[in-house]
């Protein structure tokens, strides 16, 4: 009914416990830095799990979800306490796979500067958690490392992420908004799928590509701005976005995949600063009415787009305003902030070219 795995032991082999559906709590000591394949698999009389240091927790290999016993415990008692407002201690460096997973009581979640990588599964279905900061020094957010967080309805994602994991935060469905910092270069596939309750999205502008149903379900989510750094958006990346009404794609986009924009039935705006019109794949905005919606485009490209499929079939095809094309941030040297120009056309101006231009908004001459 329970054990205590004495500290002399490292390690925990293959199927170790397989099949002991009686027993109701494991101790695990800090000297065990790999747990086997299945080595809790069925023991699904599990009620706690035992612990003295989260840092030492932190680094067990486990080597499948079958080998945390919290799989089927879901309470992580350290020092006799239960795991619910988890700081992670400076000491750790890396969040090792499944090592919070279904971990059903935990609330909120702290990880520090010191910490460069959170794994695959890391915190995968843990139910009761309502908030994560996750510290400047994670660069990258692993497989699946948040997915099925009912409850999660605030994330602050740090300024050294470069890459946001396939799945990371699939069916968070409580989340409302997210910030995607200018250190991310990629969204993996299903990242944000399923989380109906995101009404705001902010990509960041060094993002280079959307993955396949990156937002797929984001039912909530009204507009969306796509940054001019991204060249690539993913097949199925906003569909069934029933709310959206407004998209912005950046100059940079060059492909959308299949099905991008599909079933987003209160679409009316779609801005498109791309001077080459983007490569589609079939059905981009299937079941989406454009045409009875407006399709914006720099002015140079406007007879282009007229006789491109999907885009010739919007409602009403314009040139952009000066307003609108008078806006691009981009990032500067040393994390400055630059505004580029465009010319009455909506062309991006040269660098040293003379004349009349659009900046923020407003005319002006060098």
């Amino acid at each position: 009914t329970s054990v205590t795995i004495p500290n002399s032991v490292t390690s925990i082999g293959d199927y170790a416990f397989s099949d002991c559906d009686g027993l109701t709590s494991v101790t695990i000591p800090n000297s065990v830095t790999s747990i086997g394949r299945d080595a809790f698999v069925n023991c699904s009389g599990l009620t706690s799990v035992h612990i003295s240091d989260i840092a030492a927790w932190c680094k067990i290999d486990f080597e499948s979800f079958y080998s945390n016993p919290l799989n089927y415990a879901h309470h992580l008692y350290l020092n006799g306490e239960e795991a619910k407002d988890l700081v992670i201690p400076n000491s750790v460096t890396s969040i090792g796979k499944y090592a919070f997973y279904r971990c059903s009581a935990l609330t909120s979640v702290t990880i520090p500067n010191s910490v460069t990588s959170i794994g695959w599964w890391a915190f995968e279905y843990c139910s009761a958690l309502t908030s994560v900061t996750i510290g400047n020094s994670v660069t990258s957010i692993g497989w699946y490392a948040f997915a099925g967080c009912s409850r999660l309805t605030s994330v602050t994602i740090g300024n050294s992420v470069t890459s946001i994991g396939e799945s990371a935060f699939y069916k968070c469905s409580r989340l409302t908004s997210v910030t995607i910092p200018n250190s991310v270069t990629s969204i993996g596939d299903y990242a944000f799928e399923g989380c109906s309750g995101l009404t705001s999205v902010t990509i960041g502008n060094s993002v280079e590509s959307i993955g396949d149903h990156a937002f797929d379900r984001c039912s909530a989510l009204t507009s969306v701005t796509i940054p001019n750094s991204v060249t690539s958006i993913g097949d199925y990346a906003f569909y069934r976005c029933y709310s959206l009404t407004s998209v912005t794609i950046g100059s940079g986009v060059e492909s959308i995949g299949e099905w991008a924009f599909e079933y987003c039935p209160d679409l009316l705006d779609v801005y498109c600063y791309a001077e080459k019109v983007p490569y589609t794949e079939s059905g981009v905005f299937y079941r989406s009415p454009i045409e009875n919606a407006t399709l914006h485009v720099p002015d140079a490209s406007i007879d282009r787009y007229k006789v491109t499929a999907p885009w010739r079939s919007f409602g009403k095809i314009v040139a952009l305003t000066e307003d609108e094309t008078g806006i691009d941030e981009l990032n500067g040297e040393n994390g400055k902030v630059k505004t580029a120009l465009y010319d009455l056309s909506g062309r991006r101006v040269q660098k040293g070219q003379k004349g009349f231009f659009i900046q923020n908004g407003k005319v002006m001459v060098r």
